[in-house]
């Protein structure tokens, strides 16, 4: 009898400690279960970006790990944890991409015909898409004998380390800038380099193209048709268009002449030039090719497309680009003209910090 009391008694204390000292998952699941959300919101096409974030939770602490392109949906999901009644300290370990490269040698020019970009350091299946000789592409991370690289159109990809040759950030610019040679059928020149149809190199002057490796080459014209982006008199007929909106209310899922959201907007002024644009901005971040960064803005053009980052996912803003700085989009009071240059008076320090990428949407 004695021994069953004991044993009860024993039982009963070692559940009362567990209800005072161990504490319930229940917090932790909800804790978890917003931070998988927010990566499920943040919503990209993960071929072209991607937030993977987890927590690790040490008392009132979160710690939060994993990997993301942008710091700033990164800061929303601290914002969410505490408007959920969690006022804990939250600590950033993410590994943000991409990686730092030694000598800024952070950007390649694939050398290959043609290379296949895989979403997975292998040399077999998970195909993503080719990149052809002299697209420029961003390189994103090392791994093995592979690199993990962004390419022109904007899709992440592992490729061979000896496919590409490396190059900072000036070299880069001399195949993002001026006129474009294009192939206009499959090549191989007197030097024994294959040259694909579509691919692209910059055009410098009397027939001189450059070439992957950089060097300057005399080629005749037959082989493909100069393009300038920058006398396309359709990135001006756009910003008249834009202009047209001037002052107009925000409206939330706006497009008519009543008001507009900033991705009715843009949509509506391409459309009235003919080019038919997605109706959401995340959607319309999915089309065209890469022409901008944060801290690469050389190549961008009057009448390309920016977009921008928000706290409640990746993109929740976009705008039409008109040169030096300024952009025209809707926002807070309607349709406007603000700047991301500090030196300007309309200069709007938001725009800047919250600036992605540009796309390109015509040549």
């Amino acid at each position: 009898m004695r021994t069953n009391f004991i044993l009860i008694l024993m039982i009963g204390t070692i559940a009362l400690n567990s209800c005072i000292h161990l504490p319930s998952n229940n917090k932790h699941d909800e804790i978890h279960a917003i931070i998988e959300k927010a990566n499920s919101d943040f919503y990209l096409d993960s071929r072209i970006w991607y937030q993977d974030i987890q927590a690790e939770i040490a008392g009132e602490t979160i710690i939060l790990t994993g990997e993301a392109f942008y710091s700033i949906p990164v800061r929303g999901i601290s914002r969410k944890l505490k408007k959920a009644g969690y006022d804990f300290e939250v600590i950033d370990n993410v590994h943000y991409l991409p990686e730092a490269f030694p000598g800024d040698l952070a950007y390649g020019i694939i050398t290959e015909p043609y290379i296949m970009g895989r979403y997975k350091p292998v040399d077999h299946k998970q195909e993503g898409t080719e990149m052809l000789y002299g697209e420029p592409v961003r390189l994103i991370r090392e791994k093995g004998d592979y690199l993990q690289v962004q390419s022109a159109i904007g899709y992440l990809g592992y490729i061979p380390k000896d496919a590409l040759r490396r190059v900072n950030l000036q070299e880069w610019n001399r195949y993002q800038i001026g006129k474009q040679a294009v192939f206009i059928s499959n090549d191989t020149l007197d030097n024994g380099v294959v040259i694909m149809m579509g691919s692209r190199l910059s055009y410098l002057e009397n027939e001189k193209v450059l070439m992957a490796d950089g060097e300057e080459v005399m080629l005749p014209q037959e082989h493909y048709k100069i393009i300038d982006p920058a006398v396309n008199p359709l990135r001006q007929e756009i910003l008249t268009s834009a202009q047209q909106y001037l002052g107009l209310p925000y409206v939330w899922g706006g497009r008519s002449a009543d008001g507009v959201d900033c991705s009715g907007f843009v949509m509506q002024c391409y459309a009235l030039n003919n080019i038919n644009l997605p109706r959401d901005s995340d959607e319309i971040a999915n089309v065209g090719r890469m022409v901008g960064y944060p801290g690469w803005m050389d190549a961008m053009l009057p009448g390309d497309v920016l977009f921008f980052a928000g706290s409640r996912r990746m993109i929740t803003h976009t705008a039409i680009y008109m040169g030096d700085g300024k952009v025209i989009h809707s926002l807070g009071k309607g349709v406007q003209i603000e700047s991301m240059n500090p030196e300007d008076a309309n200069y709007s320090e938001s725009l800047e910090r919250r600036f992605a990428f540009a796309k390109r949407i015509f040549e």
